[in-house]
């Protein structure tokens, strides 16, 4: 038998990330249309090459976010292998393994989508090469069944649900009044096929990401570039990739405390309700850190976004004028 954890403070709690979680949809949706928004009609023509990856990259982010927030809405519990869902579609019954596999693949197709708009900048740099011409559809097409097959050893390794919600909750140190009740999703047993699995995941997709990076920054300062580019377009389109390059940094920097927090949980064994909750609501910020980074890095979105909040502020003040003389 398991030991019954003491009662808890409320943020260690679902009903505060559930609540949390709800008030960021609300206030995150407006932020994704107005990048959307950005990205269809204030898009350059100097990074018209890029306007459909863009969109394409943040489509996924927003999609993720939804199911991070509103959808799914996961805790983690930290140092096991497991954790509950409880958005929307666990009301409406939809099994927790189901979502978790949606949620995963979600994820991987977001992190393909970060490498396709690298690979979309190598491929108009070298739009005559023949080879990669040829193999780029395969290369799309492999990338797209590789998102789906990583999962397969987990998936096949998936336990007895009901069993594992046993040896899970025997395994904690105690366990809070609510996760009784709960339907506990654990993805296997041994974290072994797990770490494998994520490890060649992440190792060949930004390893693709950052081959992709790394040969259009040499093409762009080697004689190639002054070969095939103006230096004013050189210019621009160094500058394009560096903002790439902070667009796609920064909300992966983000991550780091929540790894370093899943990291040492699992090496040490802590168990923390508070903390999974607060990794949980940081993790799901990811996608307002990626939004913010699309419309704040690039300039054409950013002056629009700066012409909005002046418009907002003027039209206020305006408002407070007119009140106070009436």
């Amino acid at each position: 038998m398991y030991t019954s954890c003491p009662p808890d403070i409320w943020l260690g709690s679902p009903d505060s990330l559930i609540l949390f979680s709800h008030i960021k949809t609300a206030v995150i949706t407006p932020m994704h249309l107005l990048c959307a928004y950005c990205i269809l009609t204030k898009t350059p023509a100097t990074m018209k090459s890029v306007k459909w990856t863009l969109l394409n990259f943040h489509f996924w982010n927003v999609f993720m976010d939804f199911m991070l927030n509103f959808l799914s809405v996961p805790i983690p519990l930290f140092p096991t292998a497991s954790g509950v869902l409880v958005g929307v579609l666990s009301t409406f019954g939809v099994p927790s393994t189901v979502q978790l596999w949606l949620l995963m693949e979600v994820v991987s197709v977001v992190c393909f989508s970060t490498t396709m708009i690298f690979e979309n900048r190598f491929h108009l740099l070298n739009d005559e090469n023949v080879k990669w011409n040829f193999a780029r559809p395969y290369w799309i097409l492999g990338n797209i069944i590789f998102c789906f097959a990583y999962m397969i050893p987990t998936c096949l390794q998936l336990p007895d649900q009901k069993l594992a919600k046993e040896r899970t909750l025997n395994s904690l140190p105690c366990v809070p009044y609510f996760l009784v009740p709960l339907d506990i999703v654990t993805t296997s047993l041994d974290q072994t096929i797990i770490i494998i699995s994520a490890i060649t995941f992440v190792t060949l997709m930004f390893g693709q990401l950052l081959t992709f990076a790394f040969i259009i920054y040499r093409q762009l300062s080697s004689n190639f570039g002054a070969n095939v580019l103006s230096e004013n377009t050189r210019k621009l389109q160094k500058n394009l990739l560096k903002a790439l390059i902070w667009q796609t940094g920064v909300p992966m920097v983000y991550l780091v405390l929540p790894v370093t927090y899943a990291t040492f949980s699992f090496s040490t064994g802590y168990f923390s309700m508070v903390w999974n909750n607060i990794v949980a609501n940081l993790a799901s910020l990811h996608g307002l850190v990626s939004t913010l980074s699309i419309i704040l890095i690039h300039k054409p979105y950013r002056d629009t976004f700066g012409f909005w909040c002046k418009k907002e502020s003027t039209v206020s003040n305006v408002r407070s004028f007119q009140t106070a003389t009436d």
